[in-house]
């Protein structure tokens, strides 16, 4: 594992795993908020986000956390992972999660001050509604993925994600 795609919807601990991974393996760490929200909080256009993308996959090594799917064919992700890990927890605790994070400080991590992207309740309903509905075109790129020899692990509940963390980090 050199070059890795952690998707899964909000909530579903993707930065947390990202950031694990990223020192346990000294591989860097991309996040999808910093590519998608700018410095004053602005969206940045596709064709730039596209294009950041692009020139983090042109690396060796990488770890990239987010989901955007859809992008995943034109942005190098696809082409270049080796492995996509997907977080596919069950979408109520997910949400449970984001109400926490929203109506507490903003988190911090060591790499961004707070979460980029504004907090508001309409991402409840993407994390019960949206990204559910969005499942045959996830998995779509997954066969995809595997038709390329890319390993695609999907971890469906706690209990797997935290086994998969204690074996990585026991290797």
């Amino acid at each position: 594992m050199k070059r890795i795609w952690i998707a899964g919807c909000a909530g579903s601990g993707k930065t947390t795993l990202a950031n694990i991974m990223g020192n346990k393996l000294n591989i860097p760490v991309f996040y999808r908020d910093l590519i998608t929200w700018d410095e004053n909080d602005d969206i940045r256009t596709e064709d730039v986000q596209v294009a950041m993308l692009k020139n983090i996959t042109q690396n060796d090594k990488w770890i990239f956390e987010g989901a955007r799917f859809t992008a995943s064919q034109i942005d190098g992700r696809l082409d270049r992972c080796d492995t996509i890990i997907h977080l596919d927890l069950n979408r109520f605790l997910c949400a449970y999660r984001g109400i926490k994070r929203g109506l507490t400080q903003a988190r911090q991590t060591e790499i961004m001050d707070k979460d980029k992207q504004p907090f508001h309740f309409h991402h409840i309903k993407g994390v019960l509604i949206d990204y559910p509905k969005k499942r045959d075109q996830r998995n779509i790129i997954f066969e995809i993925a595997k038709g390329k020899g890319i390993n695609v692990i999907v971890l469906n509940s706690r209990k797997k994600v935290t086994c998969f963390i204690t074996k990585l980090c026991t290797k």
